[in-house]
């Protein structure tokens, strides 16, 4: 997490889709790291985003990823974009664009 904290700035901004439990803005660096150790407890059987592609321009990056976990017996198999918002070299907002935004709730509820 203190790599994680290093890459923030102060005043952060994740935004998470959907109607499940962890949707919602998380604003300021304690909520962000809060909500980032929250996905990993809940996703106790492991969470893994993996990047297959990137897109670049300006203060913006964009990651084509995999998203692949296993919770109490069930698993989710998802595609997803995040959207990066860059400032002084730091994350300032992301926002989170799921294939299917109900599964990931429902893997989450």
């Amino acid at each position: 997490m203190d790599v994680l904290r290093d890459l923030l700035t102060d005043d952060v901004v994740f935004h998470v889709p959907g109607r499940g439990p962890m949707a919602k803005d998380y604003r300021g660096k304690q909520e962000v790291l809060g909500y980032l150790a929250r996905l990993a407890e809940a996703a106790s059987g492991g969470l893994r985003l993996e990047p297959e592609d990137f897109l670049a321009g300006g203060d913006r990056v964009a990651a084509v990823l995999s998203i692949r976990g296993e919770r109490d017996g069930r698993t989710l198999n998802d595609h997803g974009l995040q959207l990066f918002r860059l400032s002084g070299g730091r994350i300032s907002e992301r926002t989170s664009y799921p294939y299917d935004p109900y599964s990931v709730d429902e893997f989450f509820a």
